[in-house]
């Protein structure tokens, strides 16, 4: 086999696996899926642009982006990253996929900067509160999302690739619900918030991980928006997980690649 091109590599990449706090190492959690008919922004946290160019993804080759929610760290950085485009010389469409409440909170954001009608041609597109809603399809990827249980109305997406079958699920910020478990059934990669270490109505512990997890059948976790705790001590966590899942868990780092 040659070696992978920018036309036919499919992956995703972590650009952010922290959670709403920053550090020194992990910023905001967000992801690139790239694939040969176009890639695919999954939240949109700061400087995005910068994050694309330094994995080696060209910016004009997104698609578009689909917001989880409305939380400042999934959202913040939509303003940067169409400025910039349309300062990369962008003029065709760029779709914006999200709830009803996240849209409008997106589209508050644009029309501070005046970026609503301009600088580059945007596509909304209304995410529906229904389960296992087909939110994209085409030669490469569909995009599947459900409502999952969060503070404010947040989607959870699968995405199955058409060149082996294979499914990603991202749980987006949550505690474990039915729609997250159906979502993630059966999946390769299922990347997991782990936000708390005790109970809490809308973020998940390691338990809670391990719980969807083993119920869904997924076949390898990776650990995003970690609580910092979890992250001092990532062997605690896991073997919390082990307790109810057998399978393969890590935690996931800025920058790291998953080759689909």
């Amino acid at each position: 086999m040659g070696a992978v091109t920018k036309s036919d590599r499919q992956r995703v990449v972590v650009l952010g696996s922290g959670p709403a706090l920053a550090t020194a190492e992990r910023d905001n959690t967000s992801f690139l899926l790239e694939s040969p008919a176009g890639n695919l922004l999954i939240d949109c946290g700061g400087s995005p642009i910068h994050k694309l160019l330094r994995v080696g993804s060209e910016p004009d080759d997104l698609l578009g982006v689909l917001l989880t929610h409305a939380h400042p760290d999934h959202i913040y950085g939509l303003p940067s990253l169409l400025h910039e485009m349309w300062l990369y010389g962008r003029t065709r469409s760029f779709h914006v996929y999200a709830n009803q409440p996240t849209l409008r909170g997106a589209l508050s954001l644009l029309d501070v900067f005046d970026l609503q009608e301009k600088p580059l041609p945007l596509e909304f597109h209304v995410i529906p509160d229904e389960w296992q809603h087909l939110l994209l399809d085409n030669q490469s990827f569909e995009v599947r999302t459900s409502p999952v249980r969060h503070e404010v109305p947040t989607v959870g997406v699968r995405v199955r690739l058409r060149s082996s079958d294979e499914a990603i699920a991202f749980s987006a910020d949550t505690s474990p619900c039915p729609p997250l478990v159906a979502l993630a059934k059966g999946a390769g990669l299922l990347f997991h918030e782990c936000s708390v270490v005790e109970p809490h109505a809308f973020h998940s512990t390691p338990e809670d991980v391990g719980r969807v997890a083993a119920e869904a059948e997924v076949g390898r976790v990776i650990l995003v928006h970690c609580h910092h705790s979890l992250t001092r001590q990532p062997d605690l966590a896991k073997a919390q997980i082990a307790k109810l899942f057998a399978g393969r868990v890590e935690f996931a780092e800025d920058y790291g690649v998953y080759e689909l």
